[in-house]
């Protein structure tokens, strides 16, 4: 089945920007979102579970994108029921607490930072830290975020952080269409729509001019790849 975005008009800083066909796309960093996930067990974070973990990174990915133009798992979300769910750490996380017979890279890597605890006296499996979350992955600008996300949200319940993003317009946005129980994307352009005009078109121009540079990037380590290849099939010429 096809999934039909909302015609919800953008937010007025983007509607050029969206007519010239922006769609804002992030590498995702297994390695950046298995430390943020450990820093918040690690930063006091007591009832870690898969739905506390999902809007915490949330949170944080939301605030540091409408404040320096890119997010810091780069996870592709998308709305459900519960709100905004960034799609591969809820998949990690899933499998985390049902793990698969046969462990592949990322959840050996998951596992190295991760644990689930279970219990009798525990409603939901919640996530502790096995180590120290390497900091070394993170930003200044990064670090500062997930510091201040837990200290507004890490001692709330996960409900509440329920509603607090469904507050969120670009939350709203996506979920016009949205029937109950399916999933549809949620774009970063919508985020902006919680952003004031001015920081929404310094966010557009910041953010397109990063996406254009990823593409050059790309475009040049395809032509150097092609070259090498070039390269190393021409005979050489013996005197």
């Amino acid at each position: 089945m096809t999934t039909v975005l909302p015609t919800a008009s953008p937010a007025p800083a983007l509607q050029t920007r969206s007519r010239m066909g922006l769609h804002l796309t992030f590498p995702f960093s297994l390695e950046k979102t298995v430390n943020a996930l450990a820093f918040f067990a690690a930063s006091g974070v007591r009832d870690l579970t898969k739905l506390k973990a999902a809007k915490l990174l949330y949170l944080a990915d939301r605030h540091h994108f409408l404040n320096y133009g890119r997010p810091i798992s780069g996870d592709r979300y998308i709305v459900m029921d519960l709100g905004p769910v960034p799609e591969n750490t809820y998949q990690l996380t899933t499998r985390l607490i049902e793990p698969d017979e046969v462990a592949d890279e990322a959840m050996r890597f998951a596992s190295q930072r991760l644990q689930v605890l279970e219990g009798i006296l525990r409603r939901y499996p919640v996530m502790r830290a096995r180590r120290a979350p390497d900091l070394s992955v993170f930003s200044e600008s990064e670090i500062n975020v997930l510091e201040q996300t837990v200290r507004e949200f890490g001692s709330k319940p996960a409900r509440d952080l329920v509603n607090l993003s469904h507050d969120h317009r670009a939350y709203k946005r996506a979920d016009v269409d949205r029937l109950p129980g399916s999933s549809v994307p949620l774009p970063y352009e919508f985020f902006l729509d919680d952003a004031s005009p001015e920081q929404a078109e310094m966010l557009a121009d910041l953010t397109a001019v990063e996406q254009e540079n990823r593409e050059t990037a790309r475009a040049l380590q395809a032509a150097a790849r092609a070259a090498r290849a070039t390269h190393q099939t021409v005979p050489t010429t013996r005197g």
